[in-house]
């Protein structure tokens, strides 16, 4: 992981006005409007953590929980806390716009979201078992620190579906390359090209937003306090509530300045 937050990620304000003016959501929007409408059964097996998001798509969320009232707006951020925080021991873990009710964002979903079961990954089966295995390391190298990983939590992988369709019933295949392409130069209108280049910018809503307001490295080591604390005994609710209290991460959202 990184140490300190570049400027990008702290000043949340000005990259997301400097998006809006250059129109780059409107773009991230006609690149959306391009896949073909699709249904599937409404597993939300692929649901099981947050998606990696491109930065412009950060942006975008970011933008729709501005939008949000304070009480649900809080709900999601805690849910992003709890799942940078505490996902490696809590298997039962969601994506953090996944409700009762299915998905809060469907219609703004991003690409992650929108290529799968579009994308039939080459051999499978070795995929999901790399997958699992490089989860199975991190448990091994958290367990040298006193860290139980459940291994349902190691388990859980999914990387593509065979279950969604257009509305016609048929398979449905997209060039996922081309697409991450598209949006990739629109995180290049924004960013250095070399960091679009090495790290792709595909985190998730609630790395990004705690990176922003700590900083990687207090992350990271904050991580590891709480995963210990956990298994001492502690509730991961009060745990959770005492980070809320530390890290505030929708202070990082700088809702002033010109964002709305």
């Amino acid at each position: 992981m990184r140490n300190a937050p570049p400027s990008w990620e702290r000043d949340l304000a000005r990259m997301l006005r400097e998006a809006r003016e250059r129109g780059l959501l409107d773009s991230l929007a006609e690149v959306y409007a391009s896949f073909p409408e699709v249904t599937c059964d409404n597993c939300a097996r692929c649901c099981f953590e947050s998606p990696g998001l491109f930065y412009v798509e950060h942006l975008a969320a970011v933008k729709m929980l501005l939008d949000l009232e304070e009480g649900p707006r809080e709900a999601v951020l805690r849910r992003a806390l709890r799942e940078v925080f505490f996902s490696w021991i809590e298997p039962e873990r969601t994506c953090v716009f996944l409700s009762p009710s299915g998905c809060e964002i469907y219609e703004r979903r991003p690409l992650a979201c929108r290529l799968f079961g579009l994308v039939e990954p080459a051999q499978r089966d070795q995929a999901e078992a790399e997958a699992r295995m490089a989860a199975r390391r991190e448990a091994l190298r958290l367990e040298l620190m006193g860290i139980r990983i459940p291994e349902a939590v190691i388990q859980r992988t999914l990387l593509s579906c065979d279950r969604v369709r257009d509305m016609n019933g048929q398979p449905v295949r997209m060039d996922a390359d081309e697409m991450a392409a598209r949006v990739a130069d629109l995180d290049a209108s924004l960013l250095p090209r070399e960091v679009v280049l090495q790290e792709f910018c595909f985190y998730s809503l609630g790395e990004r937003l705690c990176a922003a307001s700590l900083g990687w490295e207090t992350v990271e080591g904050t991580r590891l306090q709480m995963l210990a604390r956990a298994q001492e005994g502690e509730s991961v609710d009060d745990l959770l509530d005492e980070l809320w209290r530390r890290a505030r991460p929708d202070l990082a959202l700088a809702a002033d300045g010109g964002v709305r």
